[in-house]
């Protein structure tokens, strides 16, 4: 495989459905069609973070490797929220591990690198968070896990409607053209982005984001 030969900071993102063994047969394939639209759109609306396709497996798994690794948490928020808008199953959730790390090569979906080993040692690890952050390379990881736990424990508790909502936040949608879009009025768009902790998710991500950028320039987009 080609080496990389100027190594950067890349992260990877490997997820997976909580308690899928007891869906039904039918739940699994409604599940993987989900899980392969969400892909797309993650393509479509991240444009230019992801470094290749998402990669799914077992149909029940997906992995990511992302070229912006600031958009981290904002795409594993919106794996989430997509996973709830789109699965009509009472308490189906994900979880995910984010890692910031260097990639040694890379080829197609599949690459070797620190990234990729502690994302999938996070994902194994038992624990409430569903959502972690890992990275031996980033200054003060457990500031930036700290947020991730934050924002996991509060989009953990979104309704499906809610996270219809939080999908059209995440792509920059201000509450008129969101109340436009799901055909409600701006007043309630602004009563369920309250609802959802929408202000501090958002400063979460914002934090996320500032605190890779400054800790080392090689992240930043070209």
């Amino acid at each position: 495989m080609p080496q990389n030969r100027n190594p950067k900071l890349y992260s990877v993102i490997t997820g997976d459905i909580i308690k899928s063994s007891k869906l039904s047969i039918e739940m699994h394939k409604k599940l993987v069609k989900v899980l392969r639209n969400c892909s797309k759109e993650v393509s479509k609306v991240f444009t230019g973070a992801l470094k290749y396709e998402p990669e799914l497996f077992r149909g029940d798994s997906w992995q990511l490797l992302i070229q912006k690794p600031e958009k981290a948490l904002s795409i594993a928020l919106f794996y989430r929220a997509y996973l709830k808008a789109n699965l009509m199953v009472n308490k189906i959730d994900a979880r995910m591990a984010i890692s910031v790390g260097t990639v040694d090569y890379i080829e197609s979906s599949a690459g070797v690198g620190d990234a990729y080993k502690i994302s999938g040692k996070a994902l194994d690890k038992k624990g409430k968070p569903k959502i972690k952050f890992v990275s031996e390379v980033i200054k003060n990881p457990e500031v930036i896990d700290l947020i991730v736990y934050n924002s996991d424990f509060i989009s953990s508790r979104w309704t499906r409607n809610q996270s219809k909502i939080i999908l059209l936040a995440l792509q920059k949608y201000d509450q008129n053209k969101i109340a436009l879009k799901l055909k409600i009025s701006q007043q309630a768009v602004s009563k369920q982005l309250d609802s959802t902790g929408w202000n501090i998710i958002s400063n979460n991500i914002e934090f996320f984001t500032n605190a890779l950028l400054r800790n080392n320039r090689n992240i930043i987009s070209k």
